[in-house]
């Protein structure tokens, strides 16, 4: 039986926020009735997730959810700013400069 895959890969300013969005998506377990099946996993900075399902409804409707969970992960992000490590490292930075 074919199936159907998505592969997206999201980039983000750092890894340590593609780590953040990894581990918020994750919990996010497709529900075994939806016949669609994810992996998510982090390469540097970039977010990969790979989406696959038996028909392509099951599909565009296992890619539409994760598209509206990434946007509340990226729109939390934004508001609540760069993980604390990264603003230090760039407050380091800019001193240095001075």
């Amino acid at each position: 039986m074919d199936m159907f895959e998505a592969n997206l890969s999201i980039p983000f300013p750092s890894s340590k926020e593609a780590e953040i969005a990894y581990h918020s998506l994750r919990v996010d377990v497709e529900p075994s009735r939806g016949g669609a099946k994810k992996v998510l996993s982090v390469e540097e900075n970039t977010l990969c997730v790979k989406i696959v399902a038996k028909e392509a409804r099951q599909l565009r409707v296992s890619v539409n959810s994760f598209f509206d969970l990434l946007i509340l992960v990226v729109k939390t992000l934004e508001r609540f700013g760069p993980p604390l490590n990264t603003w230090i490292t760039d407050v380091a930075e800019e001193r240095s400069w001075n």
